[in-house]
């Protein structure tokens, strides 16, 4: 054999050697992807997990919204309620008001023609015998004049009587409506608030985190409508954080408490923070 043979027996023997070693790490690595997938904690469980985790998110937010909608139309209703009662008793005021001020103008031309009656009849008087029918007929019509007066001033009053009525309960209304501003001021209510305590629709950012003691102070308080206890809603970019409770407010501020079992990540400042997220 000369040294070229050799050389090629060399060759493929180191050839046969490397992919004897290659050979021993593919079947060493070798993984059984089916079964990672399929195991109790595998690829499939967790994506399981997750969907159901999602969907329960989304009854909780549906449910949300409809409470939510149903308290807006409770208060819508009440509202227009009030509203309606309010113009009708406007409306009849306005319409006392007018059938007074006719009443009165027609009263006026009733005592001015009575008053001219009267000084007819008075030179009626000093005239002779054949003139008597006529004073007659004359105090016969000052006669019906005057029933038609005292009839209308019957109604006047009747009237007044009806607006002083219709007046008295607008007083009324007027300090109970005071009472009720008076009451809810005191309480440090607002009428804008919703009546099931959940926070109006607003939003801000986080300023300022104090890890170690798991609270941030958020660009929203008081004077948005934030209440001790509500819940805040933490996203970035659009993906959810974590949510906040509130602990304390001042009017344009507040520090709230970081809730770690709703956290899907981590909060960094300047992340959005809403009362609720639609």
């Amino acid at each position: 054999m000369n040294l070229l043979g050799k050389s090629f027996s060399v060759l493929i023997l180191l050839l046969s050697v490397v992919f004897m070693v290659l050979a021993l790490a593919v079947n060493a690595s070798h993984r059984n992807w089916r079964d990672m997938v399929l195991a109790d904690d595998g690829l499939k469980a967790q994506i399981e997990a997750y969907e159901r985790t999602n969907d329960q998110l989304r009854e909780a937010r549906a449910r949300t919204q409809a409470d939510l909608d149903r308290e807006k139309a409770a208060r819508r209703t009440a509202l227009a309620a009030l509203q309606t009662q309010l113009d009708q008793l406007e409306s009849q005021l306005r319409e006392s008001e007018s059938t007074v001020q006719q009443l009165q103008a027609k009263n006026t031309e009733l005592a001015q023609l009575d008053r001219s009656r009267a000084e007819e009849l008075e030179k009626l008087t000093a005239e002779t015998t054949l003139l008597r029918s006529q004073i007659r007929k004359e105090q016969q019509d000052r006669d019906t004049l005057f029933a038609e007066t005292l009839k209308l001033t019957d109604d006047m009053n009747e009237l007044r009587g009806i607006v002083q009525l219709q007046q008295d309960r607008n007083d009324q209304l007027l300090t109970q409506v005071t009472r009720y501003k008076e009451v809810v001021d005191a309480a440090g209510l607002n009428i804008n608030d919703p009546l099931d305590g959940a926070p109006p629709e607003r939003n801000g950012s986080v300023l300022v985190i104090n890890r170690p003691r798991k609270l941030v102070e958020v660009s929203i308080g008081y004077d948005d409508g934030l209440r001790e206890g509500h819940f805040l809603e933490v996203t970035r970019g659009g993906r959810y954080v974590t949510r906040l409770r509130v602990r304390e407010t001042e009017p344009d501020r507040s520090v709230a408490e970081i809730l770690n079992d709703y956290s899907e990540g981590t909060i960094q400042e300047g992340d959005r923070v809403d009362t609720t997220i639609e």
